[in-house]
């Protein structure tokens, strides 16, 4: 059951299944976002989908008529990238990843090695092959440290479900016994760089917007956020109900959450 509403601080914000379905945007997400613009209430869009840039990711959303800076994009790959920058500089990596995510490894600073990587991470790669796999796990026998950008084991496209990096995870643990430290959502990391982007400091009053339980409710309720699950995507109120950790509210859309925030504003 939601409990009371009272109007968040600022947003993190999941974009497929919340914003927009496949190539369709909710009706009332230009009516939130514009709501929140006007309260100068800070916010940003997360996304666990590292096949993309964060620049690939802001040209589609301003072609769908959201009004943005590239900055309020986050995606799994930039939350990996200053994680890894932050604990080991600038490391050696085998990088499984499309070659959008290779580019944004190498503009950062790292090294792209196949041979002798410092760490192996685990991106969501459409092109993924034996060889890849592979790799990895010969560097995983030899305990080289490793990371994933995400744990998802689908992907929502408009062809319908395909495998995520979790697929790749499961194999990977079944051959070698190891799993990675996430990077994505659920993980804090990506909470402190979407408040590092915002330049906020406390968590209190923050809320995570999503429509996935597995990533999106997970990090909101483990890390103490306010957690809205939006029942526009993956997720159906029976499989909520079901779900071991509960969101502090569950809304059909973000239409309902708009209308929230107007009543309470008002009041």
């Amino acid at each position: 059951m939601s409990r009371k509403f009272t109007p968040p601080r600022a947003f993190l914000l999941d974009l497929d299944g919340t914003l927009y379905v496949g190539p369709r945007l909710m009706e009332a997400t230009p009516r939130f976002l514009a709501a929140l613009r006007e309260r100068s209430i800070p916010h940003i869009f997360l996304t666990n989908n590292s096949s993309q840039s964060a620049r690939e990711y802001y040209e589609k959303l301003v072609n769908r008529g959201i009004d943005l800076t590239i900055d309020q994009v986050l995606t799994s790959g930039d939350s990996a990238i200053r994680y890894l920058k932050k604990a080991l500089g600038n490391p050696r990596v085998y990088l499984v990843g499309t070659p959008s995510l290779e580019d944004d490894f190498l503009r950062a600073g790292f090294t792209l090695d196949e041979d002798d990587p410092q760490c192996v991470v685990l991106g969501f790669d459409t092109g993924i092959t034996y060889r890849k796999l592979e790799i990895a796990a010969r560097h995983l026998y030899r305990g080289v440290p490793y990371f994933a950008t995400q744990p998802d084991i689908t992907c929502i496209t408009e062809r319908g479900l395909t495998p995520d990096v979790g697929v790749f995870i499961a194999g990977l643990k079944i051959m070698t016994g190891r799993e990675p430290e996430i990077l994505g959502k659920p993980s804090i990391v990506m909470i402190d760089a979407a408040m590092e982007r915002m330049g906020l400091a406390s968590l209190e009053g923050v809320a995570m917007v999503g429509d996935q339980l597995d990533t999106d409710i997970t990090m909101g309720v483990v890390n103490g956020l306010i957690s809205i699950l939006l029942l526009s995507g993956e997720t159906s109120l029976e499989k909520a109900q079901q779900f071991h950790l509960k969101p502090t509210h569950i809304f059909d859309h973000i239409g309902i959450l708009l209308e929230k925030m107007l009543q309470t504003s008002t009041a």
